[in-house]
């Protein structure tokens, strides 16, 4: 299959899957904002791990499946692939700033007309188009992106997809100046999705948060059912099933693998590696994304400064990794191109989108009064002037602290956290620029997933993918621990 046939082939996917991922996406929206807010967090952590789950885990799991059914790999791709963009839609849509027309007033205008003829309905056209419709296109911008730019299900599940052509390619030993002249297709089908995604995080960055609070509607009993079923799908397929499978064989796997000393000693070293290597760019990366994001710039600048920061990551790590490969061909970047440098800054540019929408997203949920309010608290002098005793006053101190830390400090500790732990993920980067020694163990078992399913790759897999999760929990409670004690002195 040619490259411009594979592209056509995604495009056709992507386009079927998010128009069939809008309604729900608005479905679940008005769902969120109708729950309180102690019910509303679990849900919406529910409805993220699909998206959050190894994307390598779901299509290993999978594998099996697809090569003894060929006919229906596309369909099981395309439907594993929907519960991965449903997410996406739903938090652009929490983060959208309101409708210029509301729900009310299209109601409001439908009870006002009186005829059918063409102008009457091209008027209430154009209240769907300002209300709904249009604020539902970043939505399905953003999800034909991540939908369009997919690389692991389409590899494993052996379905059409450029990125797969362009790995083949390299895999095949194919010349790099024939690849390089051949990225213009896939570019070309996304630049349209990427400046209107740019357009949208622009607005929603120049609007108020009060204004971004949208009219809330019981949303039915029938639209309810309809969430709950898609969440309990979503976790089943996305979630549940894939960590069942490498749980499965665990115990014989790692026992295999406790054999094999120097087997064990090479993942750890290729986990040490990648966990380096996403430690540096995520935490680069929010610092680049604080500093460059921010509303104090005008309106022309902001935009110029968003479409060149965040356009080159919008193409997609595939296709950065491409470019990057060939810039560090030059002869001034050379000496440089067998070291981390260039792994680094490509994952530095494919998190900048991401950090500027996780820098969005804690714009808006973060209450801004409230911060202010417990930052003034906390770095008030302990017994000023006398009015109660400092043991008292340095108690509410630290309470004020430890409020301030739960609504600013802990929301920013875990939108780092979020980008490092993309950036571990990410393969097309580590595959391509990772230098020779230093190979990632995401590339290793990448390659062994092809070749079928063992108790020894599901313990690698369990050990690549669940230390860095467990220890960061251990991480965060030994943290907390410490915090307690900090505060009862």
């Amino acid at each position: 299959m040619s490259l411009a046939v594979a592209c056509l082939w995604t495009l056709l996917r992507t386009i079927v899957i998010c128009l069939i991922a809008a309604p729900l996406c608005l479905m679940i929206e008005r769902q969120l904002r109708g729950l309180s807010d102690r019910v509303r967090t679990p849900t919406l952590a529910v409805l993220l791990a699909p998206f959050l789950f190894p994307e390598l885990v779901v299509g290993y799991a999978y594998r099996p499946l697809t090569l003894s059914m060929p006919d229906a790999a596309e369909w099981l791709c395309s439907g594993l692939l929907f519960l991965r963009v449903v997410p996406i839609g739903v938090v652009t849509l929490l983060a959208s700033p309101a409708d210029v027309v509301s729900a009310a007033a299209i109601h409001t205008r439908r009870l006002l007309q009186r005829t059918h003829s063409i102008t009457e309905r091209w008027r209430l056209w154009q209240c769907y188009w300002q209300g709904p419709v249009r604020r539902s296109l970043p939505a399905v911008g953003l999800m034909s992106i991540v939908a369009f730019q997919e690389f692991e299900l389409a590899a494993l599940l052996q379905t059409a997809s450029w990125t797969d052509w362009f790995v083949a390619a390299q895999r095949v030993g194919l010349d790099q100046s024939i690849m390089q002249q051949q990225t213009w297709i896939p570019v070309a089908m996304q630049v349209p999705l990427l400046f209107a995604a740019l357009f949208w995080l622009w607005r929603s960055q120049t609007t108020d948060f009060e204004q971004r609070e949208q009219s809330i509607s019981d949303p039915g009993t029938a639209a309810q059912a309809v969430v709950g079923l898609y969440l309990l799908a979503a976790c089943g397929a996305g979630c549940v099933y894939p960590s069942g499978v490498i749980m499965w064989n665990l115990p014989g796997g790692l026992g295999l693998l406790a054999r094999q000393p120097s087997q064990a000693l090479g993942l750890g070293r290729e986990m040490i590696i990648a966990i380096a290597i996403s430690l540096l760019a995520g935490l680069t990366t929010w610092i680049v994304a604080r500093f460059w994001v921010s509303r104090n710039n005008g309106g022309a600048v902001r935009l110029a400064t968003l479409v060149t920061m965040l356009l080159p990551g919008l193409f997609g790590s595939l296709l950065l990794s491409l470019g990057m490969v060939a810039a560090f061909q030059f002869a001034w970047f050379r000496p440089v191109y067998d070291s981390p440098i260039p792994w680094v800054l490509a994952l530095m540019v494919w998190l900048l989108p991401r950090a500027a929408l996780l820098r969005l997203w804690l714009m808006v949920t973060t209450p801004g009064e409230s911060v202010h309010l417990a930052g003034l608290m906390a770095s008030t002098p302990s017994n000023p002037r006398g009015a109660e005793p400092s043991s008292r006053s340095g108690q509410r101190r630290g309470q004020s602290s430890a409020l301030l830390f739960r609504l600013r400090d802990q929301p920013q500790l875990l939108a780092i956290g979020l980008l490092c732990y993309w950036a571990y993920l990410d393969l097309p980067t580590a595959y391509l620029l990772a230098p020779s020694g230093m190979t990632s163990g995401l590339v290793r078992l990448y390659n062994f997933m092809h070749f079928g399913r063992s108790a020894a790759l599901s313990a690698e897999a369990f050990v690549f993918f669940g230390f860095p999760f467990v220890g960061t929990v251990i991480a965060w409670q030994f943290f907390r621990a410490v915090r307690e004690v900090n505060k009862r002195r």
